[in-house]
């Protein structure tokens, strides 16, 4: 299925997107998304992972376990797979965003180290960061409204938080010239650094701003200092939050890509993965509006 032409550094683009997997076995709201080799790790509202199988494509997940920083707060928006590994586990440490605004880990990003034996994986938290934008503002860097999105860089080993000026659904962004993205690139702190990190203005090293054209922000990834990002709800609310996903470059601070996707994804976007030159979209479906079971997509990167 052909999606719209779309405009990457003034070439236009018509990227491929089609459905990758059909997935069984929702247990709450899909949320965060990564894959590492053949495992697909879909995460839910509240902290639990259904794994999937990258390779056999089953419908039903192959495992599943539970976040160590599973809550009922815990939005589990985001998941990143890092650059660094603890001793004994089977993957790199994972990096999850709260998401939700207003709730007490709200500005907290939560570090976990899965491990596999066999058909059983386990996760146990590892560290804790929490941002603090005291003093942003003095020392003229635009503060963030909350909800920050934790993204790993794992080409360049940088730590970026994701957010906005303000809150970006429609009853508080009401004209798109009085909000604008804001990025801030920090180290990725290491495991040696202790359970809990606090990163600050003096850990600050850069600050990339980007235009706000498109409402209602969802996850993402990064790649090589650009940042995939998807919004909206779909078909929900094709109007005013439709299926969009957005490219932002760090170094010029512009939107280098736009994927406009109402038709091709018509359901809400949760998080997004770029896998072997393809990006994999994670999607939440609604069984109480006659929906069937959550997708996720396969989409072209831009080329």
């Amino acid at each position: 299925m052909e999606a719209f032409s779309q405009s990457f550094g003034g070439l236009q683009l018509e990227p491929e997107c089609s459905e990758f997997l059909v997935k069984e076995g929702r247990g709450r709201a899909q949320q965060g998304l990564e894959i590492y080799g053949r495992y697909i790790f879909s995460l839910e509202d509240g902290g639990h992972v259904n794994v999937y199988d990258f390779k056999k494509l089953d419908s039903m997940p192959v495992g599943g376990f539970e976040l160590a920083s599973s809550g009922k707060d815990n939005h589990a928006n985001n998941a990143e797979f890092g650059v660094e590994k603890k001793c004994g586990a089977s993957f790199p440490l994972m990096y999850i965003s709260n998401g939700k605004v207003g709730s007490d880990i709200e500005w907290t990003c939560f570090v976990e180290s899965i491990t596999r034996r066999g058909k059983r994986f386990s996760s146990e938290l590892v560290q804790t960061i929490i941002l603090d934008i005291t003093g942003f503002a003095e020392a003229g860097h635009e503060p963030i409204f909350g909800a920050p999105s934790w993204l790993i860089d794992r080409e360049r080993k940088a730590l970026w938080v994701f957010s906005a000026h303000q809150r970006t659904t429609p009853k508080v962004t009401l004209r798109a010239e009085d909000n604008f993205y804001i990025a801030y690139r920090f180290r990725i702190p290491a495991l040696s650094e202790g359970p809990v990190v606090r990163l600050g203005l003096e850990d600050l090293q850069q600050t990339v701003i980007f235009p706000f054209e498109t409402w209602f922000t969802q996850a993402g990834c990064m790649q090589d200092g650009k940042i995939f990002y998807c919004f909206g709800v779909g078909k929900l609310d094709p109007e005013n939050r439709p299926s969009r996903i957005r490219v932002y470059d760090t170094d010029s601070g512009t939107i280098c890509a736009k994927y406009n996707l109402n038709e091709e994804i018509p359901y809400e976007m949760e998080d997004l993965v770029i896998k072997d030159g393809w990006i994999y979209v994670n999607t939440n479906t609604s069984p109480k509006r006659g929906q069937g079971n959550p997708i996720i997509y396969k989409l072209s990167m831009p080329r």
